[in-house]
């Protein structure tokens, strides 16, 4: 853990007395932690943008999966349906067939017997 700056300043006692060299010197300690400041904020800012930048990466990877999944998805829905329209289809005309020998099946009877 960095030591903040400004808790130095309010543990150090009493304040001397300030003299123009004094003052100037304050500002002089001041604009150096104020550039510390800054560049701990800039490396901050830097680690949190990097940090924001992998989790874009990732999430646009989920994002594909994700995409990639709906695709399948659809296309698997597809074929059911399909499927299932001839497998109905089927069932129509064996149903209406049913009354006489489905020619089909009879040369596979033949066979069988």
């Amino acid at each position: 853990m960095t030591p903040d700056p400004k808790e130095n300043k309010s543990q150090s006692g009493p304040p001397a007395e300030h003299s123009p060299s004094n003052n100037a010197q304050d500002e002089q300690t001041s604009g150096e932690e104020n550039e510390d400041d800054v560049e701990v904020s800039l490396d901050e800012f830097e680690s949190v943008n990097n940090y924001l930048d992998s989790l874009n990466s990732a999430l646009d990877a989920i994002e594909q999966r994700n995409d990639d999944l709906k695709a399948q998805l659809l296309n698997l829905l597809q074929s059911n349906r399909e499927i299932r329209q001839s497998m109905q289809e089927e069932n129509a005309k064996s149903s209406g067939s049913d009354n006489g020998p489905d020619p089909e099946a009879a040369p596979e009877n033949a066979m069988e017997h």
